[in-house]
């Protein structure tokens, strides 16, 4: 018996209706369809899921669908929840609708789920490991290209330092230049080599990492019209990957730099807070840009399913991936046409004396 397309089949009262997520079971509860909108909302390809006992999918609807082979009869579910053994807050409602073979015997059930909400946290947390594979692929591909460039640049900053290195603002510069070359070049060495995904500890203290990063922005700030302002609180000394902090604080400020097209002020204050049993060292980078879009706001630091959409979140995702990897949060608030403020608070473990 050869399946109906889902907007063939009649519901009730005679209404047609286009079944968006759809599948459909056989006599022996095994997945017999499983719709293109099914494996975007599962996570899961039809090849993986067809021939699989309906429990193992939707454990759920087993009895419903094995009724409706017996009775013949069409059933609803209003709000259906569907068991996940991490939890789930997926909610749908559910049509069973019973297929009838020639000999008007019931030989297929077909199944729509309309008003969908919600997904399992499972699900989830497979998709964002499958996407960070894929950033992964594409962070490899880079550091491979970014090495020439990269020593192009330092043979050029070495000839400058030597031809005009009585210029005082150009051998401060040149300083500063060569170190940051000489810690992405070693970032890239050991990205490549893949040895370890620990981070490598050193104490260090956040206001030295944040006063090299005025230093560099600083040009960049003359141009663009930018104010910065700067308090610095006294803090202890934590232990910390320099360059991922330094990395993950580089672009929130490249993010508060690019909201002010136009001008502006970026402040950058630092302070401690203890919030539940945990003292955290705190760095507060704000611009007075016009402020972030409520329905990008929702979507921050997420990775989307599409890559041409990851360029202007790419930054804070990796940027909350690092202070995660200390043990930290990442927080931010962004109100319209006053600006956004970025949060980065990282806990303060074995710290040493203040500096």
């Amino acid at each position: 018996m050869e399946a109906l397309p889902a907007k063939s089949i009649k519901l009730d009262k005679g209404k047609m209706m286009t079944g968006k997520y759809d599948f459909s079971v056989d006599r022996t509860l095994s997945i017999k369809s499983w719709g293109s909108n099914m494996e975007r909302l599962s996570h899961r390809s039809a090849e993986s899921v067809l021939g699989i006992k309906i429990n193992k999918i939707f454990p759920l609807l087993h009895d419903k669908i094995a009724l409706a082979f017996r009775s013949g009869r069409k059933s609803r579910i209003k709000n259906f929840k569907n068991n996940c053994f991490m939890g789930t807050d997926f909610s749908a409602d559910v049509q069973i609708i019973p297929l009838r073979d020639k000999k008007k015997k019931v030989d297929e059930v077909f199944v729509l789920l309309s008003n969908i909400s919600g997904n399992c946290p499972l699900i989830k947390k497979l998709s964002d490991y499958e996407k960070m594979v894929a950033v992964g692929k594409v962070a490899s591909s880079i550091a491979h290209g970014i090495r020439n460039p990269l020593n192009a640049i330092k043979g050029a900053v070495v000839y400058l330092s030597e031809k005009y290195g009585h210029e005082p603002t150009l051998i401060e510069f040149s300083t500063i230049i060569n170190d940051e070359i000489d810690k992405l070049d070693g970032f890239i060495s050991n990205f490549l080599s893949a040895a370890s995904r620990d981070t490598k500890s050193s104490r260090v203290n956040l206001n030295d990492i944040l006063k090299s990063i005025v230093a560099m922005i600083k040009p960049r700030a003359e141009i663009q019209g930018v104010r910065i302002s700067h308090n610095f609180s006294v803090l202890p000394v934590m232990h910390a990957d320099p360059f991922q902090i330094e990395h993950a604080l580089f672009n929130i400020i490249n993010n508060a730099f690019e909201a002010m097209p136009d001008g502006g002020t970026l402040n950058i204050k630092t302070s401690l807070k203890w919030e539940n049993n945990i003292d955290y060292i705190v760095a507060e980078i704000s611009d007075t840009g016009k402020g972030i879009p409520e329905e990008e706001m929702r979507g921050l630091g997420e990775l989307s399913d599409n890559p041409e959409r990851n360029d202007k979140g790419f930054g804070i995702f990796l940027s909350r991936e690092v202070v995660r990897s200390h043990k930290g949060k990442l927080l931010w608030e962004s109100a319209r046409d006053r600006g956004t403020t970025f949060k980065i608070l990282l806990p303060v473990e074995n710290s040493g004396q203040s500096e």
